[in-house]
C-alpha cells in the first residue's frame, strides 16, 4: 500500500516509531534495527513499510532500507512465520548475517 513514509519523527517506544508525514502521525512498529537507527524527535526519517491486515487488527510495520523489507517478506513466506515472528528474527542478528543464513 505504501512503499515508504518519511516525515519527522514525533515519539519513539520500545517497539514502534511515531511519523509525522503530512499532518499525520503514523504510528509503525519496527524493527530493532530501524528503531536502534532512528533520529532524534523532531529529525525527518524514511520508512520502508508494509501493511498487516488481520481479522482483529491493521498495523503499519517498518524497516530502515528496502532490503530489510524485502527478508522480512521472503521470511513471512515460510510457512508458521508471521509478521511478527519475522520482526523478532530480523531484529536478531544482522541483515547481513541473515542473509547468509537463509542462503545456506
Amino acid at each position: 500500500m505504501y512503499a515508504y513514509i518519511q516525515g519527522a519523527v514525533t515519539d519513539k517506544t520500545a517497539s514502534t516509531l511515531v511519523i509525522d508525514a503530512g499532518g499525520v502521525g503514523y504510528e509503525i512498529l519496527c524493527t530493532a534495527s530501524t528503531l536502534s537507527g532512528a533520529p532524534a524527535r523532531g529529525e525527518i526519517m524514511r520508512v520502508y513499510t508494509w501493511l498487516s491486515v488481520r481479522e482483529d487488527a491493521m498495523e503499519l510495520l517498518g524497516f530502515c532500507s528496502y532490503e530489510e523489507k524485502g527478508m522480512f517478506l521472503r521470511l513471512t513466506a515460510v510457512s508458521g512465520i508471521g509478521p511478527r515472528t519475522a520482526l523478532a528474527i530480523l531484529g536478531s542478528m544482522p541483515l547481513r548475517d541473515l542473509t547468509m543464513a537463509v542462503m545456506t
